[in-house]
């Protein structure tokens, strides 16, 4: 389609950006023209293009976006987030299953851009807890956890958590909860006795872990072959992916049922 929008913002990295740089708000032409370092006749035909076609507007010599151009930028700018969330961690991404997060949190994706990867305190045991969950969980005023195992440290860990004040709440597969309910009965009692605490039982197959309080977002991933990456945990502390992190809880809560004691 001759002058479509998509020919008009994907294919000239001059008219994107200029639509990008209005999203932060109305600029005058000298300030588009700093922007690029060029001179009028280098954005001028660009700025004409768009106007054109009612992305933008001049009003009291600033341009500014039509509500049309505030929508499609906002949905470029959200394919730009979600493809460079990928990319900077590619291999990470296609080396790991994707099927634990539901759809509406995989839209969702570019919420994660600013992570980076925790390493296990003890490099040379890959089942050591993380250095950023450990540094970090101890501030936390609630925890906030989704896990298809247990290590061997948690129960007794999160107990004393939450017995000096932190609101704790679990949702673990059946599984989980029959081992917790054997091996780490005790610990499991006094946790359920306790006010700021809950545990969820989720009865499917769950292929993800995730840890979100008010302070980081910890995600962790199973391998293609279906191996855990006890290694690799996307980590992040931007408030987006705390609340990514939050939705990812509330959908797997809404899905389990809670158990009251053992």
């Amino acid at each position: 389609m001759e002058n479509s929008y998509l020919d008009l913002v994907l294919f000239s990295e001059k008219r994107k950006k200029i639509l990008l740089l209005l999203s932060e708000g109305p600029k005058s032409l000298e300030e588009i023209k700093s922007f690029f370092d060029a001179g009028p006749t280098s954005v001028q035909p660009q700025i004409k293009l768009l106007k054109d076609k009612y992305l933008l507007y001049q009003e009291d010599n600033k341009y500014k976006l039509t509500p049309v151009g505030e929508i499609i930028v906002e949905s470029l700018q959200n394919m730009i987030n979600t493809i460079e969330t990928f990319e900077s961690k590619q291999e990470f991404w296609n080396s790991h299953k994707l099927d634990g997060i539901p759809l509406h949190l995989l839209k969702r994706i570019s919420d994660l851009k600013c992570s980076t990867f925790a390493r296990p305190l003890d490099e040379a045991n890959i089942f050591s807890p993380h250095k950023e969950f450990v540094e970090n969980i101890t501030k936390s005023e609630f925890v906030k956890g989704v896990s298809p195992f247990i290590h061997p440290l948690y129960p007794k860990m999160f107990l004393n958590f939450a017995q000096k004040g932190i609101s704790i709440s679990l949702i673990v597969t059946e599984a989980v909860f029959n081992r917790m309910k054997t091996e780490f009965r005790h610990e499991v009692g006094e946790f359920l006795a306790l006010n700021n605490t809950h545990i969820y039982v989720y009865d499917k197959e769950m292929l993800l872990s995730s840890v979100v309080t008010d302070r980081f977002l910890s995600l962790g991933l199973f391998y293609i072959n279906g191996v855990y990456d006890h290694v690799n945990d996307v980590i992040s502390f931007d408030p987006k992916a705390l609340q990514w992190g939050e939705d990812l809880y509330a959908y797997y809560k809404g899905l389990s049922r809670e158990v009251k004691e053992i």
